[in-house]
């Protein structure tokens, strides 16, 4: 995997909770801790603009076929 190198400031508590999280085996280091936390919003980001895309299409909540459809999108968008 290719990665980019980034310096970042975080705040007190959140760096606090990364370190800790290293330390207690949670998360490999820092930066996979970073990796993962980024990761987590990019995927919530995804399903929030997928769920917009099939209430404009139907007008309303989604139907369980329509969650189905959804969730095999995101996880073709996972592979890429």
């Amino acid at each position: 995997m290719t990665v980019s190198k980034v310096t970042v400031s975080l705040d007190p508590v959140v760096a606090d909770r990364a370190r800790q999280d290293v330390a207690e085996g949670r998360a490999k280091s820092v930066s996979a801790w970073l990796n993962d936390a980024g990761r987590a919003r990019v995927e919530g980001e995804d399903l929030a603009a997928v769920l917009a895309e099939l209430f404009d299409e139907t007008g309303g909540p989604p139907s369980e076929e329509e969650l189905d459809r959804a969730r095999r999108r995101l996880a073709l968008a996972e592979q890429r």
